[in-house]
């Protein structure tokens, strides 16, 4: 059961048509302190977040992508691994940044906001270009507009629960799960840690690993 759930969820974001390109302004999400305990749910972010809930996004892609990879630790060299955190920020979240357009399920973004949510993952902006193969059903980009189209993500599946976090030097490591929405059930534990930045997130996720 728990297995049908975890390939849901991760498909749930993977199986739209996609189509067209736009573009739209600019919106920076702020840093802060690090919270005990955190239910976050996508598009539910207060005016004043802080660094946990700022990550939210990077943590909750990437652990859909590893486990749609079926990946134990996050490995950033492995391009499309890569790419698919990226992909899977920008559907599930990148509707709150006022750079984008949204038309009938599909999100027009500028190639300065997927770069923008690279950097929370610590990625070279020249690696989102081009795009795998194995994700231009997903998300595809013009080389004219220089913009990036990306099939939007069900938002309300799964959310992510942070359940400590402790710091570490200068940085944060967090503990916590990624829960079924449904009926609360655990579908993935994680560890992860989070390094202080000069980008719109404040942080980058350095390190995720999972346990199912």
């Amino acid at each position: 059961m728990k297995k049908l759930l975890l390939t849901a969820v991760t498909l749930s974001i993977l199986v739209l048509p996609l189509g067209g390109t736009a573009l739209a302004d600019h919106e920076q999400a702020p840093d802060g302190g690090a919270l005990t305990y955190l239910d976050h749910r996508p598009g539910d972010v207060p005016a004043q977040t802080d660094a946990v809930e700022a990550m939210t996004p990077a943590i909750h892609g990437a652990a859909l992508a590893m486990l749609n990879h079926d990946a134990q630790s996050l490995d950033l060299s492995d391009g499309e691994l890569a790419w698919e955190t990226v992909y899977n920020m920008l559907s599930l979240y990148g509707q709150l940044d006022t750079r984008s357009v949204i038309e009938d399920g599909i999100l027009f973004l500028p190639d300065e906001t997927a770069q923008d949510y690279a950097s929370a993952l610590d990625l070279d902006p020249d690696s989102l270009v081009p795009t795998p193969d194995a994700l231009q059903d997903r998300i595809s980009y013009d080389n004219v507009s220089h913009c990036y189209a990306a099939v939007c993500g069900e938002d309300d599946l799964a959310r992510v629960l942070v359940e400590e976090a402790v710091s570490s030097g200068a940085g944060l490591q967090l503990t916590g799960a990624l829960v079924y929405e449904a009926d609360g059930q655990i579908l993935a534990r994680f560890q992860a840690g989070l390094q202080p930045r000069d980008n719109m997130f404040g942080f980058a996720l350095t390190a995720l690993t999972l346990t199912t």
